[in-house]
């Protein structure tokens, strides 16, 4: 229980002091090449459609990485992307799961912080990706994201429509 409210505490700050409000937003060197897409997977366990958003913005499948939260990793489940959980992470916040820790050391172009519910360990996950633009859908997001689309987390084509639009205006399409 201690031990809970510790590693609590460590990413709340790391989140704070992370915070893309002192960060700004980088403009990039241009086209987008690689994508992160991270999603809370209890919830969206079908992640198909946003492939579809990554054709919209002309992003190879080779250059597409999703992770998704899971409240409880099942060992004989096949989630087909990398799932973490808060067992993923020691008292300090460290990333304890290799594959996680893969995903957070790539560098993208964008990344897609797909969920709508706050949740501290997607927060954490979205805080650490490398991305010069990181884009949500939660309202209340804006210290993690440079951009939030507030659309339903349903609504697929609301979203790439928008998307698209929001990186014509940023000249990365």
């Amino acid at each position: 229980m201690i031990f809970k409210g510790l590693k609590e505490n460590s990413i709340k700050k790391a989140i704070k002091a992370s915070s893309l409000k002192s960060e700004g937003y980088d403009d990039g060197s241009g086209a987008v090449r690689s994508l992160a897409i991270i999603i809370n997977y209890d919830t969206l366990v079908d992640y198909k459609p946003l492939m579809d958003i990554a054709k919209a913005i002309r992003i190879n499948n080779d250059n597409i990485f999703i992770a998704g939260y899971v409240e409880k990793v099942y060992k004989n489940v096949n989630y087909m992307i990398p799932v973490f959980s808060k067992n993923s992470f020691g008292i300090n916040g460290k990333i304890k799961q290799d594959d996680l820790q893969t995903f957070l050391d790539r560098p993208y172009d964008i990344a897609i912080n797909y969920y709508s519910k706050p949740n501290l360990y997607l927060e954490y996950v979205s805080t650490l990706c490398k991305s010069d633009l990181k884009v949500g859908v939660t309202e209340g997001s804006e210290h993690l994201n440079n951009l939030v689309l507030k659309v339903n987390e349903k609504d697929y084509d609301q979203f790439s429509s928008e998307l698209v639009k929001y990186l014509k205006i940023l000249k990365r399409l």
